[in-house]
């Protein structure tokens, strides 16, 4: 009987881990952020090309 109270206390803490981390990630209102990463060329003073990845989050 001890060992089945350690079993389901180790389920528990296992849960409580895995669920803790998502719950966290959402923002106030329900509301969460979606980014896209989009790769923008510009050029550089001495005219070669420079790509850079922006990331845009709405």
């Amino acid at each position: 009987m001890r060992h089945s109270f350690i079993a389901i206390a180790a389920a528990m803490t296992t849960v409580f881990a895995v669920t803790m981390p998502v719950m966290a990630g959402t923002y106030s209102y329900g509301y969460r952020q979606t980014c896209v990463v989009k790769t923008v060329k510009s050029y550089g003073a001495y005219g070669r090309l420079v790509m850079k990845k922006v990331r845009i989050c709405k």
